[in-house]
């Protein structure tokens, strides 16, 4: 019994450090340190002009518009991409409780496994739908480090100099990194983004747009 009771341990050890093997050696920061939480977005109103290409099989696409996000008054937030013209790509919204739902999407995006990938990047970027209890950090490589248990995968949360300098997603490999420009304070959103998706083939860039947000 205690063989087999060894033989569990040895082996969940080796689960535990193959998970946790693309940051090895991670350092356990003192318990004081702040949530990554702090920086979850606060705002009224964020445009972005919004730059998407990629590549399914050997054809390209190539779409760009604006990224409109909006906090209502109820308390739901809504992220709407449209062309100069006014036509939407996609409508995307929130409710009080970070429920997620679909208000409209052309054809052409209408598929289940983008319309995910979109979510969990938007969730990911908004900080929607975060496990707080699980939330770990450490210090890595003169960073800081705040690692969430997602319902798949993991998210990494990379803070350095006061501010969030990039986020992972990881499965048994690298899904997604975003990469953050600074922010003006903690809470606000970034004046640059880009989504780098490493099985889906495809970017996504985002550049904050200050004048005529309305």
């Amino acid at each position: 019994m205690k063989r087999f009771s060894r033989l569990v341990s040895f082996v969940a050890g080796l689960w535990l450090v193959s998970c946790g093997s693309h940051y090895k050696n991670l350092e356990g920061h003192p318990i004081a340190a702040s949530s990554a939480l702090r920086f979850a977005p606060h705002f009224n109103k964020v445009l972005y002009r919004c730059v998407v290409d990629g590549r399914v099989v050997f054809k390209r696409f190539h779409l760009s518009g604006l990224l409109f996000f909006k906090s209502m008054e109820d308390g739901s937030t809504r992220a709407i991409f449209q062309n100069e013209m006014g036509f939407t790509f996609f409508d995307f919204g929130w409710d009080g409780n970070d429920s997620f739902q679909v208000n409209q999407i052309i054809p052409q995006l209408d598929k289940p496994a983008l319309i995910s990938t979109l979510r969990k990047d938007l969730n990911l970027l908004l900080m929607k739908n975060l496990d707080t209890s699980s939330e770990q950090i450490f210090s890595f490589q003169g960073q800081v480090l705040h690692r969430f248990q997602l319902s798949r995968g993991t998210a990494y949360y990379f803070e350095e100099k006061g501010g969030l300098q990039r986020i992972e997603n990881w499965g048994k490999r690298k899904v997604t990194t975003i990469l953050l420009s600074s922010q003006d304070r903690s809470g606000s959103m970034p004046d640059s983004v880009s989504f780098q998706h490493h099985k889906a083939n495809f970017t996504i860039q985002l550049h904050r747009i200050e004048e005529h947000v309305d």
